[in-house]
């Protein structure tokens, strides 16, 4: 079993180990200002879910890349509660941040690492360390704390939700993950571009799993709103054209079943991920729980990681393995 496949396996017990151990733990912020969520990579993703999701609920929040608020938007860091997540506490671009402000809370998983030194509030998960060069606990932990965490201060507390989510997510990966595979091995062509869609939380769950897949199968991804896929890249229907659409139960719901059924009826390839399953000549639906929607990236997110390995496995690559990068990005 490879390293990647072994930490995929370990997030149920690492979802519920973060949330039992954070049942007491509440942010400390200035309730005057709003939040501005960064980090890189996987850690970015989830922060745009925990920005969505206290906006959605009446709060002030936004997420922005750590790097282009480094460069180019730091001058506004003192108007808001700054919360930076990263799994390693060592990004290049987190340690730099740090030395332009100590008004800083960090949501990582390494004790003793940079961000905790550099930090006025540390909030862990408890995801153990991960070795892989693609994120798959540390990702869905940092969901599940920032889900926990904004939920007690905005909205109802989802703490039950997300450990229903680790158990559900449990029995994907025990007993389905076989089957799930096989169906993403038979539509999926590895070697033609792929393109992944939500809208609301399961823009992060595209976001999250395009990244995945780059750097395991090194597919070639773009995720996208599936509303702003009608507005352009509509067009790429024209040509062979494959995707995976997320779509839990949500204000949505509708608006993407019915995107499916149109790229499935201009003759695209829709891998449907939903509650229930679709029914169409070009469709392959994985029918998977939800819980809610915003929970809903843990659990889906489990589709690109099967797809991570099995189509890695296709084209003789082992998933979470790389040459060129590493798992701590060390410079810009």
């Amino acid at each position: 079993m490879s390293l990647f496949l072994t930490e995929v396996h370990e997030q149920p017990q690492s979802i519920k180990d973060t949330v039992n151990g954070n049942i007491d733990t509440t942010f400390n912020f200035d309730k005057n200002k709003p939040f501005l969520l960064t980090g890189m990579g996987s850690s970015l993703a989830a922060s745009q879910l925990a920005a969505l999701y206290v906006t959605s609920n009446g709060g002030m929040a936004q997420a922005i890349d750590c790097s282009e608020l480094l460069h180019y938007q730091s001058p506004m860091l003192n108007h808001y509660n700054l919360l930076i997540s990263s799994q390693s506490g060592e990004s290049f671009e987190v340690k730099q941040l740090l030395e332009k402000t100590h008004h800083v809370s960090a949501i990582t998983n390494t004790p003793g690492s940079s961000i905790t030194t550099g930090s006025a509030n540390v909030y862990y998960t408890k995801a153990t360390q991960e070795k892989a060069i693609a994120s798959s606990k540390s990702f869905t932990t940092t969901v599940a704390l920032l889900l926990q965490l904004f939920s007690k201060e905005y909205g109802e507390s989802l703490e039950s939700d997300l450990l229903v989510a680790a158990d559900v997510l449990g029995d994907v990966l025990e007993n389905q993950f076989a089957a799930i595979g096989d169906k993403l091995v038979d539509t999926i062509n590895p070697n033609q571009p792929l393109v992944l869609l939500g809208r609301g939380p399961s823009v992060t769950t595209a976001e999250q799993g395009g990244l995945t897949l780059k750097e395991t199968a090194r597919i070639y991804t773009e995720s996208l709103s599936s509303a702003q896929f009608r507005h352009g890249p509509y067009e790429l229907l024209r040509e062979p054209f494959q995707c995976i659409l997320f779509n839990p139960y949500g204000k949505t719901y509708e608006h993407n079943l019915e995107m499916a059924k149109e790229i499935a009826d201009y003759g695209g390839k829709v891998v449907y991920v939903s509650d229930e399953p679709l029914e169409h000549d070009n469709v392959t639906s994985i029918t998977m729980k939800s819980v809610s929607e915003f929970v809903s990236p843990i659990i889906y997110s489990s589709v690109t990681q099967i797809a991570a390995v099995r189509l890695s496995e296709k084209k003789g690559l082992v998933a979470g393995e790389a040459s060129i990068i590493r798992k701590v990005t060390n410079r810009e």
